[in-house]
């Protein structure tokens, strides 16, 4: 069966926002055994095609077959920027290849634990419930058991095609170059440093130099090649750019964000605040591999959204800052 579009090839569905809940769900992990070309694996054994997290929880994953080829995702989130890099709908991203062919794409549902067609399923996004790579999406097999979900957990219920348009929607900013002043309200915000004290982006701007926002998690392994390639390269930079990290996940605490940056070596002049939702959701952040380059008028002249930066992308990208 063929896997649909993201304009096209599958029902358009009607979308159903339901309210937020109060309720809290604890969701159980689950030990699934498949058969692949004759032999049995377990999933827990799997690697994310994507990012390389263990993949632990059945009722988040998802896979594809892409040139015959099986690959695995602990999120569906992860899934989705594989197969929307693949279809050549954003730029080229890790462990993808050129002129692939996308054969099948199936999710592990919450409510079934079975393993459907994605384009036959239900898709939960923006619940109380945490996703492994915090994506948020979350898909089931019957709509009713969607809709129930969102009623009580909060969160909008989308189709297949619906999920990769808003989901595309959301990452219009991947690698992309543009100045723009709509986001001065954004760099007023009031972001609190690990020892309590608030700084702006707008702040950080009156020194006269550029800032380089980057967003992370600390369980995040894409974060952590970033960070580590970023501050490789940022020593000739050093006294031109001003780095600023800000993270994603709100149960990221001081303590750990510590201990992340101990572990990958993080310049002790790098600025490093606590997650902030509004700051988030007004820039439009829908994952935590997201980078910021900003100029010195609060424009951004860069912004990227997916994957891994080698030493020479930060190096090209800082130089770009400098001279712009």
């Amino acid at each position: 069966m063929d896997d649909g579009s993201c304009r096209g090839g599958v029902m358009k569905r009607r979308v159903f926002i339901a309210s937020a809940g109060a309720a809290v769900v604890a969701t159980a992990g689950y030990l699934l055994f498949f058969r692949n070309t004759g032999e049995i694996q377990q999933l827990a054994e799997q690697t994310c095609s994507y990012c390389g997290m263990k993949i632990e929880r059945k009722e988040f994953a998802a896979e594809m077959v892409v040139d015959r080829r099986r690959l695995m995702y602990d999120d569906i989130g992860c899934m989705l920027i594989h197969y929307l890099s693949f279809k050549g709908e954003i730029e080229p991203v890790r462990s993808t290849w050129p002129a692939a062919q996308v054969e099948k794409v199936m999710v592990y549902t919450f409510d079934s634990g079975d393993l459907v067609e994605a384009s036959a399923a239900w898709f939960v996004k923006g619940s109380e419930v945490k996703t492994p790579m915090r994506h948020g999406y979350i898909a089931f097999k019957s709509l009713s058991s969607a809709l129930d979900f969102a009623k009580n957990l909060g969160g909008e219920v989308f189709g297949w095609d619906k999920v990769l348009e808003s989901f595309l929607r959301q990452s219009t900013g991947h690698e992309i170059h543009h100045h723009q002043d709509s986001h001065q309200d954004s760099f007023k915000i009031p972001l609190t440093l690990l020892d309590g004290k608030t700084i702006t982006v707008s702040q950080l701007l009156l020194d006269g130099k550029p800032v380089l926002l980057v967003f992370f998690a600390t369980w995040c392994p894409t974060c952590s090649k970033n960070i580590k390639t970023l501050a490789a390269a940022y020593p000739q930079f050093e006294n031109k750019v001003t780095v600023l990290l800000t993270s994603f996940d709100p149960g990221d605490t001081s303590s750990k964000i510590r201990q992340f940056l101990e572990i990958h070596n993080a310049p002790k002049n790098w600025l490093v605040t606590l997650p902030n939702l509004e700051f988030i959701t007004d820039l439009r952040v829908v994952i935590q591999e997201t980078i910021f380059a900003i100029n010195t008028k609060g424009e951004i002249i860069y912004e990227k959204r997916f994957g891994t930066l080698t030493e020479d992308d930060w190096l090209k990208i800082l130089s770009m800052m400098t001279t712009s």
